[in-house]
């Protein structure tokens, strides 16, 4: 396992220093050491101040001279002037910093076509600025070898770079295209989709199993989730679709969210939200990563839709009237920045307690639609369609009639009515 040495500001914001280890040892790092400073902004030309970078340089000396191969990991984006000062002051030694670590994890647990590439654009925009400063410093001599020059000319690398990210963007349009059509024909037969979101980590993956039978991969590692995954599963009668969808994380860059923002486009296109939260954790985590979702959903524009709050691994805190109050200022927090209508139910989906109630709570908000199907069929066939009609006319043979069915039954009597060389003439919602 990889030697990290960590770096970061704020040590008040232990949980956020906490999760940072947790990505580093997800990503495949050892972290051996911590540096830590107190400043409330990042130092313009090292992300921390001289003094910390003469002790993070003592320590990966230390290492490098055991001939330990060691990663500098900053917590926090770093600007190209940044990162050039860092690699000038410590020598050769690799540096990333959390963009690049939460790239690392994605490109781990990355199956679809469209996430690996979603990966590679996010990473190429996010070194296309550190190019950028790699031609300027080129061209005053300070970085000669630095990426390789002697193999490409430094122009001709930019090039490539910036063909293959509109080579990427192209591809991924033509994705998203068909995921569009998907998400049309999936309305137009009237299915409703509920979305699982939530914090990385807080068991949406364990709660889409269960509520679907599906049996996905799970564990302790972050982001498992990357592509959104959708089963269907009945909700008092009414079909609906399930939606698992990638974990989010707190202060993930715009680039990020751009890279991925088709997958979490199907967040935005949901009819109810489910909020998973791991209610074990401290009170003020809890309410971290409750302001790292908010803030997602203004990025992507989600707002308005129902969301029930599932207080989810209520098996891992002793008291449940602590469940209750976590719960309640958790709802209190979101009802002040969230516009959409609240509920909140309590689970264990390792253990599916409380599943029963979640369900019901699902069903005040998701109800069972009618649609009409218009359709002229073969006489002598009408009464294979298993759904109640009513008839306009008859003619010569054939029966011109209106069909009432429930939108779990939509797409199996459209089907009937193929397979029996009805024309279908018009599908609509019902009044």
């Amino acid at each position: 396992m990889e030697k990290a040495i960590i770096v970061t500001l704020n040590p008040k914001n232990k949980g956020r220093v906490k999760e940072l280890i947790a990505l580093a040892e997800t990503a495949g790092y050892k972290v051996v050491d911590l540096i830590v400073q107190n400043r409330k902004r990042p130092d313009t030309r090292f992300f921390i101040g001289r003094g910390k970078v003469e002790q993070l340089k003592r320590i990966v000396s230390k290492y490098t001279a055991q001939k330990d191969k060691i990663t500098v990991i900053v917590d926090g984006s770093l600007k190209p002037i940044q990162y050039f000062n860092l690699v000038k002051t410590l020598g050769n030694v690799e540096i990333i910093d959390r963009v690049q670590l939460i790239l690392e994890i994605f490109d781990k647990h990355a199956g679809s076509k469209e996430a690996k590439l979603q990966i590679e654009l996010a990473r190429l925009k996010h070194i296309v600025p550190i190019i950028k400063e790699w031609v300027r410093q080129r061209k005053l001599g300070e970085l000669p070898g630095f990426l390789g020059a002697g193999k490409y000319k430094v122009e001709s690398y930019y090039l490539l770079i910036k063909r293959r990210i509109t080579h990427i963007e192209r591809e991924l349009k033509r994705i998203r295209s068909q995921r569009e059509k998907l998400r049309k024909h999936r309305q137009e037969l009237g299915l409703r989709t509920i979305a699982i979101v939530g914090y990385t980590s807080a068991g949406k993956t364990t709660l889409f199993n269960v509520l679907t039978g599906e049996a996905k991969k799970i564990g302790k590692e972050l982001f498992t989730t990357l592509s959104p995954k959708v089963k269907s599963a009945f909700i008092n009668g009414a079909k609906v679709l399930f939606l698992d969808t990638v974990g989010f994380i707190d202060y993930v860059p715009l680039e990020i969210i751009e890279a991925f923002f088709s997958t979490l486009e199907e967040i935005v296109d949901a009819e109810v939200l489910i909020l998973v939260v791991d209610i074990s954790e401290e009170h003020s985590e809890i309410l971290r990563k409750m302001r790292g979702v908010i803030e997602t959903f203004a990025k992507i524009g989600v707002s308005g839709k129902p969301m029930v709050i599932v207080a989810n691994k209520i098996d891992l805190v002793r008291d449940f009237s602590e469940v209750v109050e976590k719960s309640r200022k958790v709802y209190n927090a979101l009802s002040t920045s969230y516009d959409g209508p609240l509920a909140i139910t309590y689970v264990s989906a390792l253990n599916r307690i409380g599943i029963d109630d979640l369900k019901s709570t699902l069903a005040m908000f998701i109800k069972a639609k009618t649609f009409s199907i218009t359709a002229t069929i073969p006489e002598d066939s009408l009464y294979k369609i298993k759904a109640p009609f009513i008839l306009a006319k008859k003619k010569n043979g054939l029966c011109y009639c209106i069909f009432e069915v429930k939108d779990y039954e939509l797409s199996s009597v459209i089907n009937e009515l193929k397979k029996c060389t009805a024309k279908i003439l018009e599908v609509k919602r019902a009044q």
